[in-house]
C-alpha cells in the first residue's frame, strides 16, 4: 500500500467481492461441483449462496469490530500476546490462497496455449503482474478492478447470449441424480469459496472509506451479481454439453465458450472471451497479496525499507512453496487437490468466527 491513508468509495472496494467470489471456480472448482453434484449442481449453488450469505454476515460483522484498525490489528485488540500466532495462520492461509489462483491461472495458459513452454515460466509472469498491481495500493488495485469488470461483463453478456441457441434443455434432465448428501456437500464447498476470499476486500480500515455506512449493502450486492454470473455460466455448460461431458472437462467454462461462432465463419472466440476469467484471475490474487502485505507490515511495524524487503522475501517464499508442493495439473489431480484450498477457506472462516465472537463478549463485559 503506498499510502496508508488512501481513500476509496464503498462500491470500489466492495467490486473487489465479484473478482475474488468468481476466480476460484472457472477450472477446478466447477469440475468438481459437475463431479460431485451432476444435474443438480445449479440446485447446490442456490442453497450455497444462502450459505454463503450467512458467512459474509460473519465477515462483515467482523470488520464493524475496531473500525479504525485493518484485521491483523483486529486480532492483536483481540487475542493480546497470542495474536502473532492468529496473524501467522492467517498469513500463512493467505498466501496458499493466493498460489491456488496464480497456480491454477498459469496451468491454464501452459496446458490450453503454449503447451511447449514450462508453466513456471507463466506463474513467474504472474506473480510479478500481481506484485506489481498489489504494490501500487488499494487505490489503483480497484481502479483497474472496475475497468477490468466492466470488459468482463461485457464480454459476459455477449458470450452467454451466442450460447443460448446451443443449449439442450433436455441435458438437465433428470434434474436431481445424485442423493441429497452430495447436493450438500457441493454447497458448503461453493459457500466457503464463493464467501470467504472475498474477505481479503477487506485490507484496508473502515475509516479509509469516504463512505464506510454503504460498504456493508454494496458488499451484498457485489456478491449476489458474482453469485449470479456463477450461475448462468455453469449452467448454461451442464445445458450445452450435458453433465458427463462437461465433468470431464478441466476448464468446462473455458471449453463451452469454443461453441461461440460469429455469422457462421468467426470462430476461436474463447480466445478472446477467457479474458473474463483471465481478469478475474489476476485482480483476486492481487487483492490477497495486496492484504497479506498490508497486514504484515501493520503487524510487524516496518518502515518503507524493511516493507520493500518483506515483500521481495514473501514473493521468494511463495515461488519456492509452489515449486515443493505443486504438480503439473490433470484431472485427477484437480480432484485430488481440492481438499487444500477447502481447508483454507474453513480454516480462515473457522478462525473469523472464533474472533468475533470473542469480540463481542469482550465488548459485552466492557459494558
Amino acid at each position: 500500500m503506498k499510502n496508508k491513508n488512501e481513500k476509496v468509495n464503498s462500491f470500489s472496494l466492495s467490486i473487489l467481492v465479484i473478482t475474488l467470489s468468481g476466480a476460484p471456480f472457472w477450472g477446478i472448482l466447477t469440475s468438481y461441483l459437475l463431479y460431485n453434484s451432476k444435474e443438480a449442481t445449479p440446485i447446490s449453488m442456490i442453497i450455497g449462496y444462502f450459505l454463503g450469505l450467512i458467512i459474509s454476515k460473519v465477515f462483515l460483522s467482523f470488520n464493524d469490530t475496531y473500525k479504525d484498525l485493518i484485521s491483523s490489528k483486529k486480532i492483536e485488540k483481540i487475542y493480546g500476546k497470542f495474536s502473532i500466532v492468529i496473524n501467522l495462520i492467517e498469513a500463512i492461509l493467505a498466501i496458499f490462497a493466493y498460489i491456488f489462483l496464480c497456480y491454477r491461472l498459469s496451468s491454464f495458459l501452459s496446458s490450453q496455449y503454449l503447451i511447449e513452454t514450462p508453466e513456471i515460466y507463466f506463474y513467474i509472469l504472474i506473480l510479478g503482474l500481481t506484485y506489481y498491481i498489489a504494490n501500487q495500493g488499494i487505490e489503483t488495485l480497484t481502479r483497474v478492478t472496475i475497468i477490468s469488470i466492466y470488459v468482463a461483463l461485457a464480454i459476459f453478456v455477449f458470450d452467454y447470449i451466442n450460447l443460448f441457441k446451443e443449449i439442450n434443455f433436455n441435458n438437465f434432465l433428470p434434474i436431481i441424480t445424485v442423493n441429497f448428501k452430495s447436493i450438500i456437500k457441493s454447497s458448503i464447498i461453493y459457500a466457503l469459496f464463493s464467501s470467504v476470499l472475498p474477505m481479503f476486500s477487506m485490507s484496508i480500515s473502515k475509516t479509509n472509506l469516504t463512505n464506510p455506512e454503504n460498504f456493508n449493502k454494496m458488499y451484498y450486492k457485489m456478491y449476489s451479481i458474482s453469485s449470479i454470473i456463477l450461475l448462468i455460466a455453469i449452467t448454461t455448460t451442464i445445458g450445452v454439453y450435458g453433465i458427463n461431458l462437461s465433468s470431464l472437462f478441466d476448464y468446462p467454462l473455458y471449453t463451452v465458450l469454443k461453441k461461440i461462432e460469429i455469422f457462421s465463419f468467426i470462430d476461436s472466440i474463447e480466445n478472446i472471451s477467457v479474458m473474463l476469467w483471465i481478469l478475474y484471475s489476476i485482480n483476486a490474487s492481487s487483492a490477497i497479496l495486496l492484504s497479506i502485505f498490508n497486514n504484515v507490515k501493520e503487524v510487524l511495524n516496518l518502515d518503507k525499507k524493511k516493507t520493500k524487503y518483506f515483500k521481495a522475501l514473501t514473493m521468494i517464499l511463495i515461488l519456492v512453496i509452489t515449486l515443493l508442493f505443486y504438480k503439473k495439473n490433470s484431472y485427477i489431480e484437480t480432484i485430488e487437490y481440492i481438499k487444500y484450498p477447502i481447508y483454507v477457506t474453513f480454516i480462515l472462516f473457522i478462525l473469523t468466527l472464533i474472533s468475533l465472537i470473542i469480540s463481542k463478549l469482550k465488548h459485552k463485559k466492557r459494558n
